[in-house]
């Protein structure tokens, strides 16, 4: 493995030691986040994309719902991937790259982006031909290379694709898209991918999706896609791997693989009338799957909204899925996802498997909102097991018009199952979310944001109100510690 130069690795740890030096700690005697910007103004070209009309409304120099990814084997290399220019429905006109080589201190734009849509440059020839895009992943390989994933599709819906783009410097520059799915006929809609490279089987990656079929007698039924790269994200295979009888599915499905091979994928399963938690293993690379290991009711469904804290009917968009972190080289999974009280507030639940995936501990709430709820939810785990969880909550709220809007994070580094055993601290806030986008399922902070462990600290990326109208949403890059 090549090394960084010990110069090189000074420097950084200077910086950081910088950066922490020049804040006070926290009353708990923590240090306070590091907060720097990923974004500024929109990368995009000037006058891209479809115009404004027919109920279809522009969010102008918008930046939302990132997702953050780390080298497996230069921990100091980052890379970030969000919407630009948010859409009241749908999605975005494009999506941007940036990364940091100097664990999240700093960030650069790419030098291209991939080209999930016409504003990032898609064509009918590279594969990108499409009015909008959304839902973006990232994962970095054992080689470097970086893979983005995409849900394209056109204004209304009736197509809709998923999208892997490669980068093999790192996310400087992106190779063409990939097509992994593409459905013409409004029957059948793909949705909210992930994908994830394998550490321990070099060159093997994972992307996993739902797929809308809404038959022509009303029924429905929302199976699991997943494509499989054996050569580093170069070609793929996709195949349906997980079916559902009719009128019920899965949508926001999170793949992670295991030191022994197994695949753990956490979803939120629907029907007409129920809704749970849920996570399956596959022992035999996605082939065959087991029933759900992990099952809790949801008393929600997908776009449940968040109560507005003001009652003003301005309320902020809810949906959030389950997602995972395994352990480095151990059989750990941990499992985050967003749960519901019976005053219709939200929180984040939590529970852990040490047997990679086969039981899990009881739910127990981790997030120390005081009044109101905590929304978008995240979660990553250090090499040594420490874990930190990043939420939004409005505990600061006032009667007036807006809605003051924290960024907060939670660690602990044993006895998680716990309650007691996570530590709050303050990350960034508060911004107003009245300001940030609004959809068909209320304000978008995200339906997720990103976070991992960069081995001492943690490095979040999410979006913040600026409070500048002609730059209204920014996406913001935190480092924090135990």
């Amino acid at each position: 493995m090549k090394r960084r130069p010990r110069s090189v690795v000074a420097a950084v740890a200077t910086v950081l030691a910088c950066i922490a030096a020049a804040q006070p700690a926290l009353a708990d005697g923590s240090d306070p986040a590091s907060v720097v910007p990923v974004s500024g103004t929109s990368a995009l070209p000037a006058g891209c994309g479809l115009p404004a009309g027919d109920g279809y409304v522009l969010n102008p120099n918008t930046e939302v719902q990132p997702m953050v990814a780390r080298d497996p084997k230069r921990p100091w290399h980052l890379v970030t991937v969000y919407q630009q220019d948010r859409w009241n429905r749908y999605g975005s006109n494009g999506a941007v790259t940036a990364v940091s080589d100097d664990y999240g201190a700093t960030w650069h734009p790419s030098a291209d982006q991939p080209a999930f849509s016409r504003c990032n440059g898609g064509t009918a020839a590279n594969g990108g031909d499409y009015d909008v895009t959304t839902d973006h992943w990232i994962t970095v390989t054992p080689s470097g290379a970086a893979i983005a994933a995409s849900f394209s599709l056109s204004r209304t819906g009736e197509v809709t694709a998923i999208l892997v783009s490669r980068s093999g410097d790192g996310g400087k520059h992106w190779e063409a898209p990939a097509t992994l799915q593409r459905d013409d006929n409004p029957e059948f809609f793909n949705d909210r991918p992930s994908i994830t490279a394998d550490p321990y089987h070099p060159g093997v990656v994972y992307a996993v999706w739902d797929r809308v079929d809404t038959q022509s007698n009303g029924d429905w039924v929302q199976p699991v896609y997943m494509a499989k790269s054996t050569d580093d994200g170069r070609t793929w295979t996709t195949k349906k791997v997980y079916d559902f009888p009719t009128n019920s599915g899965a949508i926001g499905t999170e793949l992670v693989p295991m030191a022994d091979g197994t695949l753990v994928m956490g979803l939120h399963q629907e029907t007409n009338t129920t809704a749970a938690t849920q996570v399956v293993r596959s022992t035999d690379g996605g082939s065959t799957w087991s029933a759900p290991t992990l099952d809790v009711a949801a008393p929600f469904a997908v776009g449940t909204k968040i109560p507005d804290p003001d009652n003003s009917g301005d309320p902020v968009r809810n949906a959030t899925l389950p997602l995972l972190a395994a352990q480095p080289n151990s059989k750990v999974v941990n499992a985050v996802w967003p749960t519901q009280d019976a005053d219709g507030t939200f929180h984040v639940a939590y529970a852990r498997s040490a047997d990679d995936g086969k039981t899990w501990s009881s739910p127990v709430r981790v997030d120390k909102t005081p009044t109101g709820s905590a929304a978008v939810p995240a979660i990553a785990v250090s090499p040594g097991g420490t874990l930190a969880v990043t939420y939004y909550d409005f505990r600061n709220n006032t009667s007036a018009a807006t809605l003051p809007t924290d960024v907060w994070a939670v660690t602990c580094a044993s006895d998680c199952t716990k309650p007691g055993a996570w530590r709050e601290r303050h990350v960034e806030g508060p911004f107003d979310a009245r300001t940030v986008p609004s959809t068909s399922s209320g304000r978008m902070l995200g339906d997720y944001t990103g976070l991992v462990s960069t081995g001492s600290a943690f490095v979040a990326v999410y979006g913040v109100a600026t409070g500048d109208t002609a730059n209204p949403v920014d996406i913001h890059s935190a480092t924090f510690y135990n």
